[in-house]
Formats: structure tokens, C-alpha cells, sequence
């Protein structure tokens, strides 16, 4: 049922026909609401034949007259579709239809126009309804107070707001985020915003290793619904949580079997509950294939692992060494930790190696030197000596980069690198480790920022 009822505005009253025949009459109620573009909105219709004799090839039609569009779907209204043959409607009878539309780009408020006809209808002066679907207007405030919530009440109390942490705002009308840093007190504000279905608030840089709670999803829609939020910041589950992962060797084939041990351990003063392991080596495939039922009570799908204050276990796992991996070099495995709620949660990963093939890689080193974050066509590093390195000491192939920063290894192990270039260079903090894989998993030509050492 609809919440409540607009004020409809119909066709002026007019005496009732005494002349014989259907009579068909339309009722209408609206949804009620501040309404957006893109809300779905639902209209209660009522048709009564109120004459003295059958209606038939009765139809019925929605549609905006003016302002923000109404698109609705003409298969909602049944046997009264226009698409059809029409409906017959006993002298007496009343229907009741549901229709839901939705409103297109702002135009103002939307008049929709429904009508229901039928043949030889006495009286069309009830058969049609206007409705007035009003849609909000102005900006919106964003504002509130981030605290770390140190005595654990679940509310904010003085000392508790998180100054320095980064506000981020985004919703319809904005392109990227907007960003507001919270004051000395911990409070932010953002103002102007455009209205939106959908927003979205999140905080970085976090003093203290805080870890906020999630805001939800928004609705923008002129009421000040969001101007005094209070976000609370709990500890990171990391705190009290602990994990560390092993694998039984360092270097596997496919098809082996692998043996995994994770160890957890609660170094707090309070139980913890409802904890359970998310495993993926993040391998694209390559990783040991360990079943989640073999975490017990900790696996994903049961969630009922336990861990009293100062309690440490063990628990193990074996999974195949998959045949993807001969072609990766490697395979392992990942695991997080969690009670899914709390946040900040431990991880741990071990990676093992698998040789045998070999592999070509070519890419480009490249230096941004005009500032925009992507490689231009005069930004290579040229005639620079490069170097894969293993483990971070073993030298496993040199190249020479050609005059726009390219570089070719040949018939290289597959496995995982580190790229280094001879000189005072070093790679930019944002890139990992070169992966190089056989075909058919290569990955391609490769692009590696350096910055000056």
C-alpha cells in the first residue's frame, strides 16, 4: 500500500449521466515523496464501472502531460492495456491497479495524466485523473562529527573527534570527490551539494589507526536529512587479532599438494567471535586450491569461529598446486581474517615457487616529467642498463633500453621481479613487482614508472 495520498486534481465535477450504459470512473492516488530524476514512483488506480451495463474493450493509459517525464510500462495496466483487446468490466466491478514509473531529467514538477476509456461510456467526465508528482529542489549539507569511539559506548564523548581525517563526498552532480579535512574537534561540513539518489560518504587518513564505520548510502533530497551525522571510529580488529601463514615448502610442481598453516591468536582481554578466513591468493587462478570447508567453524561459509582472550590456534588446510601456475611461476595463498563487521582486519599470504617454464617480457620505463600520472611518447627512459632481479638480490636477465624506453628479456624463468635500473633511479612507490608469465597467461607489454633516486 502507499504511505499516503497526494491531493489529485481531476476533470471538474460534473452531475452523473442517468443515461443507460457502463459508466467507467477513475480514482487515483499517488506516492508520496520528495521526488528525484531517476525515482521510481507508484500510482494506486482504481476503475469502477458504476453504470448499469457491462463495459467492455475497456483500456487504460498513464503518461506525463508536462514537466519531469513519467515513463511507465504499458504491460502493468493487464487486460486494460492498450496493447491489447481491451478489458470487459461487470456492471459493479472495481479494479485495482498498481502502476510504478520512473521520473526522467528534471523538469519541474510532473503532471501525469491517467485515463481509462471504454466503448459507449455514458459520462467521461470520472474517467480521467491528473496527478501532481512534486520534485524536490535546492542543494544539500553534508555535515557531522568523526570520533574514535576510545570507551567503547557507541557514542561520541569529549576528546573523542579525530582531527586531520580526510572527508569524502560523491553523488550525482559531482565528478569526482569532494574532500573536507575535519577540524581540531573532529567535525566536517560540506555545503551546496547538488540533490542526489544516491551519495556516498568515506574518510581517509584516519589518525591514529582508526577505522571508520560505513555511512551507508545517502539520499539527497532537500530534507537536511545528513547534517548532523555522527561517524564513529572503532579500533582495527588488528589490534588483538593476529595471523601468520605458512606453506610446507618453497617450491612446488603442478599437481602437487600443498599444506597450508594459519595461526590466529587473540592477545586482547575480551573474546572474539563470529571470526572466519576469506583465502585467495590473488593468483588470477594459480593459487592452491584449499576447500573452505576444511577451516571448520573459521571458514567463510560458517562464521563461527572463536577466539578467547589470550587464545592461539592452529589450523591447516591442503590444496593442489593448479596446472595454471607452471605458466605463472608461482602459487600461494592469502588469507584475511575477520568477524565482518569490525574492520581493519589481519591478513597474511606465503607464496611458493613453481619453475620449469620459460618466458619472454618486454615493457617500457618511463619518467613523468610534465606531472600528469601517464607515460607520454617523450617520457622513456632511454639507453638505460635494466636488470630483473629475484628475491630482491639475484640478477636474473639485463637488458638495454632502446631510445623510447623499451626493453626486451629474453627466455626468462617465469616468475615474479623486481625491475631496476642501473644509476640513481628508482621505481615510483605506486608499482609492485614485474610478473612474468608463458604464454598463453602473459601479461603483454608492460609500462614501469621511475623516479630519480
Amino acid at each position: 500500500m502507499l504511505t499516503a495520498a497526494l491531493v489529485v486534481a481531476g476533470m471538474a465535477a460534473t452531475p452523473a449521466s442517468a443515461a443507460s450504459g457502463p459508466n467507467l470512473k477513475v480514482t487515483v492516488t499517488a506516492q508520496q515523496g520528495r521526488w528525484l530524476s531517476g525515482d521510481t514512483v507508484g500510482l494506486d488506480v482504481t476503475v469502477s464501472n458504476i453504470g448499469d451495463s457491462v463495459a467492455f474493450g475497456a483500456f487504460g493509459t498513464a503518461y506525463s502531460e508536462s514537466g519531469t517525464p513519467f515513463w511507465n510500462d504499458r504491460n502493468q495496466w493487464g487486460d486494460l492495456s492498450d496493447g491489447g483487446t481491451g478489458a470487459t468490466i461487470a456492471q459493479g466491478e472495481t479494479r485495482s491497479i498498481h502502476l510504478t514509473g520512473q521520473l526522467g531529467t528534471f523538469d519541474g514538477d510532473s503532471v501525469v495524466h491517467i485515463e481509462v476509456y471504454g466503448a459507449q461510456d455514458v459520462d467521461y467526465s470520472d474517467n480521467v485523473q491528473r496527478v501532481t508528482l512534486p520534485l524536490a529542489r535546492g542543494t544539500e549539507q553534508v555535515a557531522g562529527l568523526l570520533y574514535g569511539d576510545a570507551n567503547g559506548d557507541g557514542k561520541p564523548s569529549p576528546g573523542e573527534g579525530l582531527a586531520g581525517a580526510e572527508a569524502h563526498f560523491i553523488g550525482v552532480g559531482t565528478t569526482s570527490d569532494l574532500v573536507a579535512v575535519t577540524d581540531a574537534t573532529g567535525h566536517f561540513s560540506f555545503s551546496g551539494l547538488p540533490l542526489s539518489r544516491i551519495a556516498y560518504l568515506s574518510f581517509q587518513k584516519v589518525p591514529g589507526g582508526w577505522v571508520d564505520q560505513s555511512v551507508g548510502a545517502m539520499r539527497l533530497d532537500g530534507r537536511g536529512a545528513y547534517t548532523a551525522l555522527e561517524v564513529r571510529a572503532v579500533r582495527p580488529l588488528s589490534d588483538v587479532l593476529h595471523e601468520a601463514l605458512t606453506l610446507d615448502k618453497t617450491s612446488y610442481a603442478a599437481g602437487d599438494t600443498g599444506k597450508v598453516t594459519v595461526t590466529l591468536s587473540n592477545s586482547g582481554d575480551q573474546p572474539l567471535t563470529g571470526l572466519f578466513l576469506s583465502c585467495d591468493a590473488g593468483g588470477f587462478g594459480a593459487e592452491l586450491t584449499v576447500t573452505d570447508d576444511q577451516w571448520g567453524a573459521f571458514g567463510n561459509q560458517r562464521r563461527e569461529g572463536t577466539l578467547a582472550a589470550g587464545q592461539r590456534i592452529v589450523l591447516t588446510a591442503q590444496g593442489k598446486v593448479p596446472a595454471k601456475a607452471a605458466y605463472t611461476g608461482t602459487t600461494g595463498l592469502d588469507c584475511a581474517v575477520n568477524d565482518g563487521h569490525s574492520g581493519g582486519t589481519p591478513y597474511a599470504a606465503a607464496y611458493a615457487k613453481v619453475p620449469g617454464m620459460r618466458a619472454d617480457s618486454k615493457g617500457r620505463i618511463w619518467v613523468d616529467k610534465n606531472g600528469n600520472n601517464q607515460p607520454d611518447a617523450d617520457e622513456g627512459l632511454a639507453n638505460q642498463t635494466v636488470v630483473l632481479v629475484e628475491d630482491g638480490k639475484l640478477a636474473r636477465s639485463f637488458a638495454k633500453t632502446d631510445a623510447n624506453g623499451f626493453a626486451s628479456f629474453k627466455n626468462v624463468p617465469v616468475g615474479s621481479y623486481q625491475l631496476r635500473v642501473f644509476g640513481s633511479w628508482k621505481p615510483a612507490p605506486s608499482y609492485g613487482d614485474l610478473q612474468v608469465a608463458a604464454p598463453p597467461y602473459g601479461s603483454g607489454e608492460w609500462q614501469e614508472q621511475f623516479v630519480a633516486g
